[in-house]
C-alpha cells in the first residue's frame, strides 16, 4: 500500500501573488508546513497540479482506497494541521471514506474530485 500527500509546488497566493518576499510560493509554504509537522506521512511535491484556479492545491494519493483533489488552501499551519488531521482519518477507513461529520472545519469546501483506487 502506497499513501502520501503530494503538494503542488507552482500555487500561487490568494491575492494573486506568484511569490513572497523571499521568493516562495504559496505552495512551497504549505509543503514546508506540512513537512514540519508530517511525521510518518509522507509529503510529496509536484510542479503544476493543473488545479491554478483553486490554489493551493492538494492531493491526497492511496493505492488502496479512493484519493482525492483537493484545492483552495491557505498555506498556514493551521491549514496543514488540518489536512494532516483529514488525511490520518482517511488512512483509518477501508475505503477511504471519511464522514463529513469527523472532518476538521478547516477541510470543508475544499474537495474537487475523488479518484478510485485501482491499477492502470
Amino acid at each position: 500500500m502506497t499513501r502520501s500527500i503530494v503538494v503542488c509546488t507552482t500555487c500561487k497566493f490568494p491575492d494573486g501573488r506568484k511569490t513572497d518576499e523571499a521568493g516562495r510560493t504559496a505552495g512551497e509554504l504549505l509543503a514546508a508546513e506540512l513537512c514540519a509537522m508530517a511525521g510518518d506521512v509522507s509529503v510529496e511535491t509536484q510542479a503544476c497540479l493543473w488545479n491554478c484556479t483553486k490554489s493551493c492545491s492538494v492531493v491526497f494519493r492511496d493505492s488502496d482506497r479512493f484519493s482525492y483533489v483537493t484545492g483552495g488552501h491557505e498555506p498556514s499551519a493551521e491549514q496543514a494541521k488540518a489536512i494532516l488531521e483529514w488525511f490520518n482519518l482517511h488512512g483509518e477507513t477501508d475505503a477511504g471514506e471519511v464522514p463529513f461529520k469527523l472532518w476538521p472545519n478547516r477541510m470543508r469546501g475544499h474537495f474537487i474530485a475523488r479518484i478510485p483506487p485501482g491499477s492502470p
